[in-house]
């Protein structure tokens, strides 16, 4: 008599639908947490590549730092910026081979031809 209590409560359709909704709430939270553990995943790939690329990043300023600290990089910069010279040497300089000279023959050709708009206006107008 129990068994048959039993089998008749378990097929009733009222416990049916109970145990149905209760695996679909059992389901629906597998499922949401598998997506939620796929968008982490993705956020974590991206922060490693982008540790990645900042670890690259990071060891190229390295080299050029170690590059300027070079002996090498400090004589080349201490001639081209302040006119070092050894002992025994002369610094030849050839106008209009990019050594900075064109700011000062801009500088001159202002001076002799006056003010800027004048400068140009002479340059439109005047004949050579």
């Amino acid at each position: 008599m129990k068994a048959s209590k039993f089998w008749a409560t378990t097929t009733s359709k009222f416990f049916l639908t109970i145990a149905l909704l209760a695996l679909a709430g059992v389901a629906w939270g597998v499922i949401m947490s598998a997506i939620k553990r796929a968008e982490i995943a993705r956020e974590v790939q991206t922060l490693q590549q982008e540790i990645r690329e900042h670890q690259t990043k990071n060891d190229k300023l390295e080299q050029f730092i170690q590059y300027l600290n070079t002996p090498e990089y400090q004589e080349r910069e201490a001639r081209l910026r302040l006119g070092l010279q050894k002992p025994g040497e002369h610094v030849v300089v050839i106008p209009g081979q990019g050594d900075g000279t064109k700011a000062a023959d801009a500088t001159a050709a202002q001076v002799a031809g006056g003010s800027n708009w004048r400068l140009w206006l002479n340059y439109f107008f005047k004949p050579n």
